[in-house]
Parts: structure tokens; C-alpha cells; sequence
């Protein structure tokens, strides 16, 4: 077969890498269970230690030691020490020695060692009574080993492995008739057999895995050319055509009879050419869908921009109001908006608001609803029953459970007085003589949450040179990488450093979006951005 991939290759590798898996399952065994005969082994040899510790233990008056300690030995210690010694060698320990601690834990006082025969043969040394040993040298575990046994009352076990084998380590407490403990009773027992069974063990073990991975490997290899790379080849020459000639194949998959996943898998390449041809279609026609929607949602996008106020200053016949406004939709169109208009020649209303939900749906009602507000303040100067009719009209058929946070205000530029009301909308800011601040009213449930809610009016009094700030929450929700929140405490720490009565509206918007965007850095856009300032001038 022409341009077929060569056998070697993926039948080498697979093979390398089966070998490879076979010795590293090896050496994982061999440490696993290496792992669990040292432990059972140390379990092994403490238990038997902690005995045999008992044992000595009993054979120990406790409340002699003390009387030994200042007038010496005894009969009695005599007995003891002869009973010590024959446990010693009985039971193949290295040695068995009592001793009393100091209370600095900075030496210790000898009262019994028993040392092996083997180890007095082969060099060990029996430490007399009475000796004090300096326990200066010992490393801090050491210490806090005889801290355990002396004051928490418990025994410790320490295991010591050498090239020769190795030793267990246990020391027990001994208790006077008052309950404390007046000396340490430690046995060291010779571990042997440690090294005799670590071999055998190792040895056994990476005998026996070896030779099963030499036989997995070669039934393996078999199996693996048969069941997988031979077919497998021929499906990688079938794809390659399959690239190369536009979605043809030659016809060797029909060869393929398997029914596990390599047999599906050959099912599917032939499937995936004669579906080739109809998904290209469909994706061409895809596309052109998605380009003209793109140029769709263009035009809405423009088209919702042109709605909104955009020519600024707005009315060159007062200059008593300096404003600038602006939203930024998260998508191509949003359902956040900003209106103002004259009433007639001493009525100026704004208004903000921010329909829940993003995209098309949001921008539609968005357009509902500004348009109802407008409609309705033509004909009523009190912005609650205008929230009032407006929310009657919307509750009607929201089938979709939209609603509208909104705050709106109407002033009257003759006397500066304000009137306001707000439908569940952030707390616009205002600058107020020297002081600058939230307008902290409560506020009413949203429009089109419920229909028959009564809405609150609310009036303040601006004087000249006063300013609003007028938002929603796609500022102080803003997120950064960190999801951080902007927050409105920075908001109003921005605004408060707008300290200067000249500065214009525009500008004010400018800081404000700047500090925002210096706050996100490259964190996305999730919500629709809306600003409106207002200055009342002289």
C-alpha cells in the first residue's frame, strides 16, 4: 500500500512505552510492598519490645531507685539486676538500661545496664551504677523523646537501620507509688533479620515482576499489531486521502470488521466524508447568516444610539443647564439609556435608567420605555405619577418579566427646585454648595415588577453652580481581574476631587470614565455603562 505509515514506528513506540509502564509498575510494586514489610516488620518488633519493656519493668521496686540513687546498691538491687541480665540474653536484646533524668534534662543517672554476651564479646561495655552521662550532645528530638516518656507518661519507639541491619529503640516510664514518673526504662533489641528478609523480599518481588512484564509485553505486542495498529494504519492512510483529496477515501476502511471503538472509529471517517461536503455548505451558509446578522445588530446599535440625546449643549436658549450624557453598551446594543427634555420653558426633566438583561430583548424595552416616560411627563410634571401610569402600561404585557431601575427628576430652572423619584435606581450624586453626596432616599420597587405600586416624590433645592451626577450600576459593579468591585465610595471619592465650580460636564464624565477604566485595566465589559451630568448655572 502506497504512503502507508511504516510498522515500526507506532508499533516501536507503543512497545517502548508498554516496557517502559512494565519497569516503572515494577519498581512502584517493589517500593509499595517494600514499604508495607517495613512497616509490618517495625510494628513486629515494637510490640515485642514494649513487652518485653513491661516485663523488665516488673521486675523493678520503683520507689527503691531513689534509695539506691543515695545509698548504692543493695541485695534487692542485686536481684533485680540479675533478673534484668538473664532477660537480656533470654530474649536476644542488646542491652537494657534504667536510668534517671535530670530535671534541666541536661544529664542522667545510671541505676541499671544489662548488656548481651554477644555484644560484652564483641567489645560493649556495661556502664557501672552511680554514672551520670551528659546529655549536652543529644540533638533536640532526643530530648523531646524523654519529654514524652517523663512528662506526658508514654513510651516512645525509635528505629535505627545500618548497612548490617539494624535496632529498635523503646523506652517506657516508671512510675513511683505517688504516680510520677521517677525513672526511664529503655531496651534496645538487634533487628537482624532486617537485612536477610530486605533481600529475599527485593529480590523475589522484582524477579517475579520482571518476568511477567517480559510475557505481558510479548502477548502485548502481539495483540496490540492485530487489534490496533494494523487497523489503525489503515485508517491513518485513509485519512491522509481523505485530506488530501477533498473528503474521498480509497475504500479500505470496508476491510475493517472490528466492533469496538477502532471499528467505530473507521465508521466515523467514513461517515465524516460523506458529511464533509454538506457541513462546508452549511457552513458557508452559517456565516453568511452570521455576517448579516453582525450588520443587523450593526444598525441597531446605530439606530439606539440615535435615539438617545446627543447633541451638546442642548438648548443654546438656556444656559442656565450645562449637561453631557453617554452609554456604553456591554454588546452591540444594551438596555441601559438617558433622557432629557424641556416641559415647556421652566420644566426641564431627566431621566436615567437600566432594563434588567442585556442584548436585543433589553434594548427593545429599553426603547418602550423611555418612549412611555417621554409621552407621559409631556402631560404630568410629578415624576411618582409618572413612574405610576408608566409602570401601569409596562406590567400589562411583560411576558418576558423585564423590568426598569429609574430614577427621574424635573426642575424648575425659574426657582431651582428639584423634584425627583426613584424606581429601585442607584442614588444619584449631587454637588450641593461645598458638600458632595449621595441623595440617600429610599427607593420604590422597579418599573414593571408589579403593577399598582405607589411611587414616592421627593423635592430638593438647587442653588446656582450645583451639579448632579446621575448613573447606573455598570460603574459601581464594574469588576477588575482581581473581582474587585469599583464600588460607590470611589465613585464619590472621585467626584469630591472634581472640586473646581468651572470645570464643564463633559470633563466630569471623562474623569470619572477614566478612573473606571484605570480600575478594570483589561477585565471585560459585563454591563451596559451610563453617565449623565447636569450643572445648574447662573
Amino acid at each position: 500500500m502506497k504512503h502507508r505509515i511504516k510498522l515500526p514506528v507506532l508499533a516501536v513506540e507503543l512497545i517502548i512505552a508498554t516496557l517502559l509502564f512494565g519497569i516503572l509498575m515494577t519498581i512502584v510494586n517493589s517500593l509499595t510492598g517494600y514499604g508495607e514489610f517495613k512497616k509490618e516488620l517495625e510494628n513486629l518488633y515494637g510490640d515485642i519490645t514494649i513487652q518485653l519493656a513491661k516485663t523488665g519493668a516488673s521486675y523493678i521496686h520503683t520507689d527503691s531507685i531513689n534509695y539506691w540513687i543515695k545509698h548504692g546498691p543493695d541485695e534487692e538491687w542485686e536481684e533485680t539486676n540479675q533478673k534484668l541480665d538473664t532477660l537480656t540474653n533470654t530474649s536476644d536484646l542488646a542491652y537494657i538500661y534504667v536510668s534517671v533524668i535530670s530535671q534541666d534534662y541536661k544529664n542522667r543517672t545510671y541505676v541499671f545496664d544489662t548488656v548481651n554476651k554477644l555484644s560484652l564479646e564483641a567489645g560493649s561495655t556495661v556502664i557501672p551504677f552511680g554514672t551520670v552521662s551528659s546529655l549536652e550532645n543529644k540533638d533536640e528530638e532526643y530530648i523531646n523523646n524523654l519529654k514524652i516518656v517523663i512528662e506526658d507518661g508514654e513510651s516512645y519507639t525509635s528505629f535505627t537501620y545500618k548497612d548490617e541491619g539494624g535496632h529498635v529503640t523503646t523506652a517506657i516510664p516508671l512510675f513511683g507509688t505517688d504516680g510520677k514518673v521517677t525513672a526511664i526504662m529503655s531496651i534496645v533489641k538487634p533487628m537482624n533479620e532486617i537485612k536477610a528478609h530486605k533481600k529475599n523480599f527485593l529480590r523475589s518481588i522484582i524477579i517475579s515482576a520482571t518476568i511477567l512484564t517480559l510475557l505481558f509485553i510479548a502477548l502485548y505486542a502481539f495483540l496490540l499489531y492485530m487489534g490496533i495498529i494494523r487497523p489503525i494504519l489503515s485508517i491513518t492512510y485513509e485519512t491522509s486521502h481523505f485530506a488530501e483529496h477533498h473528503g474521498e477515501l480509497t475504500g479500505l476502511l470496508k476491510t475493517i470488521k472490528h466492533h469496538n471503538e477502532i471499528g467505530m472509529l473507521a465508521k466515523s471517517v467514513e461517515k465524516m466524508s460523506h458529511d464533509m461536503n454538506k457541513y462546508i455548505e452549511d457552513l458557508t451558509h452559517a456565516t453568511a447568516e452570521k455576517e448579516r446578522l453582525g450588520a443587523e445588530l450593526n444598525v441597531a446599535k446605530k439606530i439606539q444610539a440615535e435615539m438617545l440625546p446627543r447633541v451638546f449643549p442642548p438648548y443654546k436658549n438656556h444656559p442656565e443647564i450645562e449637561l453631557f450624557a453617554s452609554m456604553t453598551p456591554a454588546k452591540e446594543v444594551g438596555g441601559d439609556f438617558y433622557d432629557f427634555y424641556m416641559l415647556d420653558d421652566d420644566h426641564f426633566a431627566m431621566v436615567v435608567g437600566d432594563v434588567s438583561g442585556k442584548g436585543v430583548p433589553a434594548a427593545l424595552f429599553m426603547v418602550i420605555t423611555k418612549t412611555l416616560l417621554k409621552d407621559t411627563a409631556a402631560h404630568e410634571f410629578n415624576p411618582a405619577k409618572v413612574f405610576e401610569h408608566v409602570n401601569k402600561i409596562l406590567c400589562e404585557s411583560n411576558e418576558s418579566g423585564l423590568f426598569v431601575t429609574c430614577w427621574m427628576a424635573i426642575l424648575t430652572l425659574s426657582t431651582g427646585e428639584l423634584n425627583f423619584a426613584n424606581a429601585g435606581h442607584n442614588a444619584p450624586i449631587i454637588k450641593n454648595g461645598d458638600q458632595i453626596k449621595y441623595i440617600s432616599t429610599k427607593p420604590n420597587l422597579m418599573l414593571a415588577a408589579m403593577d399598582g405600586i405607589p411611587y414616592t416624590n421627593h423635592s430638593i433645592k438647587l442653588n446656582k453652580g450645583d451639579r448632579l451626577f446621575i448613573y447606573t450600576d455598570g460603574i459601581t459593579e464594574a469588576t477588575n481581574d482581581y473581582d474587585e468591585l469599583y464600588g460607590e465610595e470611589r465613585l464619590l471619592r472621585v467626584l469630591q476631587s472634581v472640586g473646581e465650580n468651572n470645570i464643564s460636564t463633559r470633563d466630569i464624565l471623562d474623569i470619572v470614565r477614566n478612573d473606571l477604566n484605570d480600575f478594570v485595566l483589561e477585565a471585560p465589559q459585563f454591563d451596559d455603562i451610563t453617565m449623565l451630568a447636569m450643572i445648574y448655572k447662573e
